[in-house]
């Protein structure tokens, strides 16, 4: 994922304005460190569509199935370090 609409840019700092981007090491609410994945699977609206609306994936590895990962938003996650 690579492509970002303008509009969404709002969307992608955390709850201090740290920039988040896909594959960011983030602390979640729980506590738990886990990498964004922006996308939230096959049939759901990532940041390239101007209908999403912030909510992204966590998972506890990078390349990670996004499914398999947490719900959340940049209000609800800590950034430790930009992706790689």
């Amino acid at each position: 994922m690579s492509e970002i609409l303008p509009e969404n840019e709002k969307y992608l700092h955390d709850a201090f304005g740290s920039p988040i981007a896909e594959g960011s090491c983030v602390v979640d609410l729980d506590r738990e460190v886990g990498y964004v994945r922006l996308d939230l699977g096959p049939h759901c609206e990532g940041p390239a569509s101007a209908y999403w609306d912030g909510w992204f994936n966590v998972t506890p590895t990078r390349n990670g199935d996004p499914l398999r990962g947490k719900v959340m938003n940049g209000e609800r996650v800590q950034v430790l370090s930009g992706a790689q």
